[in-house]
């Protein structure tokens, strides 16, 4: 039987890279974006490198519900198993909550929240019929706790979090899994934009090779990386809010 995986937000950053990296290791990949030209590039670049697998180019804007129950159909009529599927499609917009707009909180929350949803509900049909082993949803550390100039942002994630969780909890009789990423500052078109210092901060390939082993051989529901940095914020997230408060007030200046 061949090895098979979906991926969102696959023409660049973490996406990107977890789709060769899959591709490399034997997979088919379904690599989605709402890019056609960035997808094919990817396809160009992995058959460049003669990897052991392919990726099959999917436009997909993960926001609309018709598009993607189209896809979920194509991957169906394609193949008859799907190992992993793995919604990596997302934003950020830096503002400060004083400028906020409707319009970027919408895409925010639409983008990070929202479509993630959708997503899963839409393949629960197909979920039997492919035999998908695990749902892994890549989410970030900023959803642990609101930092500044990221409410929305910071939202969506927190949101993605308990619902993932409900997901987890809710199909804990069934064959397939969930699962949750929270990667910490790893170097993308997103981040590039950021003009204050990164701590720990990871090439993309990095992320997408620990995603990779952490999906085929670990078993834990929440992985968060890298380490230095995740339990740094893990210990930021007990900490009271007076403290946190200024911590961030001071970070902020």
């Amino acid at each position: 039987m061949s090895k098979t995986c979906w991926i969102t937000g696959a023409s660049s950053g973490i996406g990107k890279f977890t789709s060769l990296c899959f591709a490399k290791n034997g997979y088919t990949v379904f690599a989605s974006s709402r890019s056609l030209e960035n997808l094919n590039n990817l396809v160009n670049e992995s058959r460049s490198l003669n990897l052991k697998g392919k990726i099959v180019a999917l436009p997909l804007d993960v926001t609309n519900a018709d598009q993607i129950l189209t896809c979920s159909k194509f991957i169906a009529e394609n193949t008859e198993n799907l190992d992993f599927v793995i919604l990596n499609a997302g934003t950020y917009i830096r503002e400060d909550s004083k400028l906020a707009t409707v319009k970027s909180t919408r895409k925010m929350i639409d983008l990070n929240y929202t479509s993630v949803l959708n997503h899963i509900i839409i393949l629960q049909p197909f979920i039997s019929i492919l035999n998908i082993k695990q749902i892994a949803i890549v989410s970030s550390i900023a959803g642990w706790r609101g930092m500044p100039m990221s409410a929305a942002y910071c939202s969506s994630k927190a949101a993605i979090k308990t619902a993932i969780e409900s997901f987890e909890i809710d199909y804990h009789s069934s064959e397939v899994r969930f699962r949750i990423f929270y990667p910490g500052f790893v170097k993308t078109p997103l981040t590039d934009k950021n003009k204050f210092k990164m701590p720990f901060i990871i090439e993309a390939e990095k992320a997408a090779n620990i995603i990779y082993k952490k999906l085929l051989y670990s078993k834990k529901f929440e992985i968060s990386f890298p380490f230095n940095f995740a339990l740094i914020m893990k210990l930021i997230t007990i900490m009271p809010w007076p403290l946190y408060k200024k911590l961030m007030l001071k970070k902020n200046r």
